[in-house]
């Protein structure tokens, strides 16, 4: 390869662009169905109570529900945590996750 005179040509690539309605090759989530889909069920969760602790396009995790006042003079008003995912296919799960730590 010569560089007398001229310069050697180069393929330019704009990272994270694609065009639209298009994937982009390695996204992890490139049309944002898995991003609506977990907005949509933790909007369902908040209105029954729980508080989002942390969230991402494809994961989350929330904490409470309603609390009885019963169980706020047992003790237990704390809430419980769950991490909420979704899958490629839109199935959002909600599981147990471990106590946060201090």
């Amino acid at each position: 390869m010569s560089f007398a005179g001229n310069a050697p040509e180069i393929d330019v690539m704009v990272l994270g662009l694609a065009p639209k309605g298009q994937a982009m090759a390695g996204a992890i989530d490139p049309l944002g169905h898995r991003k609506n889909a977990l907005d949509a069920f933790l909007e369902r969760k908040v209105g029954e109570g729980f508080r989002i602790e942390t969230h991402a396009d494809t994961h989350a995790i929330i904490v409470g529900g309603r609390k009885s006042l019963l169980n706020r003079f047992r003790g237990r008003g704390a809430g419980s945590r769950y991490v909420v995912s979704v899958d490629e296919h839109g199935a959002v799960t909600m599981i147990p996750a471990e106590p946060r730590r201090n």
